[in-house]
């Protein structure tokens, strides 16, 4: 039996093959704009995917449905298109078999460096062929990403895979390797917010949480040079939040689907996403709130921190800080 969203149906709706990439930094809205778009039939989002093949081989983060990731009907369901799709004979395995994330690791500190120079400044043909000259480990997995996209799409009938590993360097060799598929939505949330999250989870100081915002808007908006304005849109969280079905109608225009007002509830046990935030596992929430528990958590000092270190970026997407 085919494993579905239960918004799935056996047709694909509306919309032509795309993967839509959400960049920024993590706490920015991510997970929730992945759970939101999960619930229209032609969309199936996947979380951060990019660690889909460790979660399976280290079994330390179940499935959003609860299952592990490597028990999940789904998973597996889609595990064996892949293999069907490589020729693959029954006793493998792609779950574990296959690496789908960009490892750090796989390429020398200074390939890395005119990787990343390479990736920004190349035109597409030359930044797709130095990527694989210069970080072929990193090429292979790529390829391999959209093989598995392909299967979901196989799989569940849909036409858009939400990808939302937010990997600038995976944001851009995706679209270096399949432009006409490939969509970037750039979830962008006040610094404030993002970095007072990092100080309740880590105990990190405000110039080190200022500072890690600040730099991975800077990757993500590098990143995205090169990449022609129709195909990436921006979505502040604050204002998904407070007219949530004015910001869908726009991301599904964007995606080329209808707006479906299934989107404007969470159904967090009928989603298949991978790693994200811990909020994807509490079932019973499925309203949209807005979250400014910053405001009064941040006192003075780290406010006027943070402006000395991320300010002119908070400016620059529009918060005034």
């Amino acid at each position: 039996m085919t494993i579905r969203n239960s918004m799935h149906d056996d047709s694909k709706t509306d919309g032509q093959d795309l993967v839509a990439f959400i960049g920024g930094s993590g706490r920015s809205g991510s997970t929730l704009i992945d759970l939101m778009l999960n619930n229209h039939p032609s969309v199936q989002s996947v979380g951060e995917v990019h660690r889909l093949n460790l979660y399976a081989r280290e079994n330390n983060e179940p499935c959003t449905c609860g299952s592990p990731v490597s028990e999940c009907p789904f998973w597996l369901e889609v595990e064996s298109e892949v293999r069907r799709r490589l020729g693959w004979s029954a006793e493998r395995h792609p779950l574990h078999e296959t690496e789908i994330m960009l490892v750090r690791e796989d390429v020398h500190p200074t390939l890395a460096l005119m990787q990343k120079a390479m990736m920004l400044a190349a035109p597409r043909r030359v930044g797709r062929w130095m990527n694989g000259l210069l970080a072929p480990a990193h090429q292979r997995a790529i390829e391999m990403s959209l093989v598995w996209h392909d299967a979901i799409r196989s799989v569940t009938g849909t036409s858009v895979i939400i990808d939302s590993s937010k990997d600038a360097r995976r944001l851009k060799a995706l679209y270096l390797n399949a432009p006409g598929q490939f969509r970037l939505i750039n979830m962008v949330r006040d610094g404030r917010a993002v970095s007072a999250s990092a100080i309740r989870r880590t105990g990190m100081s405000m110039k080190q949480a200022a500072y890690e915002w600040k730099r991975s808007q800077r990757h993500t908006r590098l990143s995205s040079y090169g990449i022609p304005s129709g195909k990436k849109m921006m979505i502040h969280y604050e204002a998904l939040c407070r007219d949530p079905e004015a910001t869908m109608t726009k991301a599904c225009a964007f995606l080329g689907v209808r707006f479906h007002p299934e989107m404007l509830t969470l159904r967090k046990s009928e989603a298949h996403n991978i790693g994200g935030n811990p909020m994807r596992f509490k079932t019973g929430d499925r309203e949209i709130k807005l979250d400014e528990r910053w405001r009064e958590q941040l006192s003075e000092k780290e406010l006027l921190e943070f402006d000395r270190v991320a300010g002119d970026e908070n400016r620059r997407l529009g918060y005034d800080s």
